[in-house]
């Protein structure tokens, strides 16, 4: 078995709040690395608690938080195009959170399911995330699970798999089945970027969660969501040094499955950490020395995933099957 190493999250509805005090200070003390909530379903409905969840999330220093948006197949009970879900989504998250644009570590989750009242097709969500992504230049994921669409959801979205098992009552660190549970089986051409694996887990002082799982640390957690093409103002800039290496860590990470692993980005990506680092202003006390930048690009290279992704994007460059 591999060793976990895996980051928590916890995503959240109107549901959750009769369930318990929704304290997201507590959820962070107890590791939560990242926090979504619903906001929208279709054109029709919105979920009241969801400004007030984020911004309690914001306060409580969540590092990477976003929101959720449920698609409706058009025309179902009147929901509009996916269009018109999208332009309602953005409009509540302006009116509810008017900082989520400027606010880096913000993400999007798209929630497609097979629904007792409506079986949305998984078109509709890639859809979804097609528009939002162009919309906010924010970082979407697709739940869309394989126990509803197996080997057919459309485009190349990171995937937010679910996996109960047993799906225990548990403190939620001892209900993760492992970084190499069949939760993470591949399927519609990608291996699960974070999954969900119960909804009966206590995290914090809240009972009954959803809890999800990301395999890696925080700073690669972060380097999905925020993203590394800002990495030259980065490093020439002053910030601190434990700005740094995670951006760096970042840099090298490329290949998470769903994302780019295209062969050529990932080398225009080397080339300009490269040029980055050699423009660190010499002297400044705030950059890493050479030992310091040297164990960052390391411990990202000796990631097994790394080394897949690296070896699964030239097999793909060179049509290996």
């Amino acid at each position: 078995m591999q060793p976990c190493r895996f980051s928590a999250g916890i995503d959240a509805s109107d549901y959750d709040w009769d369930r318990g005090p929704m304290d997201v200070a507590a959820a962070v003390r107890d590791g939560i690395t990242f926090f979504t909530h619903k906001a929208t379903e279709g054109t029709r409905t919105q979920h009241i608690h969801y400004g007030e969840a984020l911004n309690r999330a914001r306060a409580a220093g969540v590092p990477c938080m976003g929101a959720y948006l449920v698609p409706r197949t058009p025309g179902n009970n009147g929901h509009g195009a996916i269009a018109e879900q999208v332009s309602y989504f953005l409009n509540y998250l302006d009116a509810q959170t008017p900082w989520w644009r400027s606010t880096p570590q913000f993400f999007i989750q798209v929630d497609t399911e097979h629904w007792g009242y409506d079986d949305v097709a998984p078109q509709y969500g890639a859809q979804a995330c097609d528009l939002l992504r162009s919309q906010t230049g924010k970082w979407v994921i697709h739940y869309a699970p394989r126990w509803a669409y197996g080997d057919t959801i459309p485009g190349d979205d990171p995937l937010w798999a679910s996996s109960y098992g047993t799906n225990p009552a548990a403190p939620y660190r001892q209900a993760y089945p492992g970084d190499d549970s069949s939760g993470w089986t591949p399927y519609s051409r990608r291996t699960p970027t974070i999954l969900q694996f119960g909804s009966r887990l206590t995290i914090g002082s809240q009972p009954s969660c959803d809890g999800d799982a990301f395999r890696g640390t925080l700073a690669q957690f972060q380097a999905m969501v925020i993203g590394g093409d800002d990495l030259m103002g980065v490093l020439i800039g002053n910030e601190p040094i434990q700005e740094y290496l995670p951006r760096i860590e970042r840099a090298l990470w490329w290949p998470i499955p769903g994302i780019a692993t295209d062969v050529k980005t990932s080398l225009t990506k080397l080339d300009g950490l490269a040029t980055a680092v050699g423009n660190i202003p010499t002297g400044n006390a705030q950059a890493p020395t050479q030992d310091q930048l040297n164990t960052a690009i390391l411990n990202a290279m000796l990631d097994p995933r790394v080394q897949k992704g690296i070896g699964d994007a030239i097999a793909s460059h060179i049509h290996v099957t």
